[in-house]
């Protein structure tokens, strides 16, 4: 299958191109009119596929408590928000809940279905900190356990991709470093360590920001804390919900100006409750709040997130595009096959308008929505 536009997203910018798609691969980048495209979508833009790596579930689909059905609905579901690749994320719930989550999810991965490809896990649970731990269960919060963390990574069959840490309770860094050192990256989060807490944090290995500016201790100019690590430390991504709710858009602003196009990540952190009409009661100026306020997750589409941060957070195009696309890749470490438009790498791609309104995604190389 050839496909071309005269706005296809190669090199950080867009331009005409050809793409020619067989086996679930871009084989080649080609020439606008090099040869007969099966599908010509003049000026409608292609981009590659968004991945979103911290969403907790979508429309009754929980990634905390999943049955395999569930999952299949969820990935079928993923490619109407323009994503092909994705984290199923838990949140802190107890021990024998996690262990039964992860062997469905393993399942959910190693035999896969139609849809956005699950790329891993996310554990957002449980090693969080009790001050600061939102709309998470503070009843089964654990010290950060670098043999808890094995034993969670052996039942998911090696699966973990990303944990989230609050640093300040892992003695020596020993979370930190074992996580590092079999391939788990380490994101600070729900977490009010201070700024050279995360820095010592960064130098043991970890790598990335929990959705920066939300579970975390707010910035102060004598005390910047682990919002200022995320803005001034270079070697960490940092995670931005992207709906302006969670963070106002002139802090995503910011957040996405300090990060640059190379180290913003754009989530939804969205939970089971997003599509799902029986849970309008928690739905409330477009997020989830518990009885008292706190959010606890958003209804955001990835393509209308990506419009967001460019549109209203007032980002450029290649860091907005680059914060669902590469930057993600990059931080799970599948750029090889996943990202960017380029010879050899997957067939994901959304073909959308200039707003990011959806026309084709494509997953594989198969259309999907």
């Amino acid at each position: 299958m050839i496909i071309q536009s005269t706005h296809v997203w190669i090199d950080d910018c867009l331009q005409p191109a050809q793409l020619e798609i067989a086996d679930g691969l871009i084989q080649a980048v080609l020439p606008y009119g090099e040869k007969q495209p099966d599908h010509d979508y003049q000026e409608l833009w292609i981009l590659p596929g968004f991945i979103d790596i911290h969403t907790h579930g979508w429309n009754r689909c929980e990634a905390g408590k999943p049955t395999l059905e569930a999952m299949r609905r969820w990935q079928k579901h993923m490619p109407e928000e323009g994503v092909t690749a994705f984290l199923a994320t838990t949140a802190t719930q107890s021990q024998r809940q996690n262990e039964q989550a992860l062997l469905v999810l393993r399942e959910a991965i190693e035999a896969p279905g139609e849809g956005a490809e699950i790329l891993g896990i996310n554990m957002e649970g449980n090693f969080i900190s009790h001050q600061f731990h939102g709309a998470q269960d503070l009843y089964t919060i654990v010290k950060p356990d670098p043999e808890v963390l094995l034993h969670y990574q052996d039942l998911a069959g090696g699966h973990i991709m990303t944990v989230t840490c609050a640093v300040e309770f892992d003695e020596d860094y020993a979370f930190v470093k074992t996580a590092a050192a079999h391939h788990i990256r380490v994101s600070c989060g729900h977490s009010g360590a201070s700024f050279d807490q995360v820095k010592d944090a960064v130098a043991a290995g970890a790598t990335g920001i929990t959705h920066c500016g939300n579970g975390m201790r707010p910035f102060h100019h004598r005390n910047p804390g682990i919002f200022g690590a995320a803005l001034n430390l270079d070697e960490l991504y940092a995670e931005v919900i992207g709906d302006g709710i969670h963070v106002h858009f002139e802090t995503a602003h910011l957040i996405g100006t300090m990060k640059g196009a190379d180290k913003l990540i754009l989530v939804t952190d969205s939970a089971e409750c997003k599509d799902d009409p029986a849970a309008a009661q928690y739905s409330r100026e477009g997020a989830f709040r518990l009885p008292d306020g706190t959010l606890f997750g958003s209804a955001l589409y990835v393509n209308q997130g990506v419009d967001n941060l460019h549109r209203k957070a007032r980002l450029p195009l290649v860091t907005a595009i680059h914060a669902a696309t590469i930057n993600p890749a990059r931080y799970l470490g599948v750029d090889d096959r996943k990202g960017s438009l380029e010879a050899g790498k997957d067939a994901d791609l959304v073909v959308c308008d200039e707003n990011i309104q959806l026309q084709a995604v494509f997953c594989k190389g198969v259309r999907q929505a």
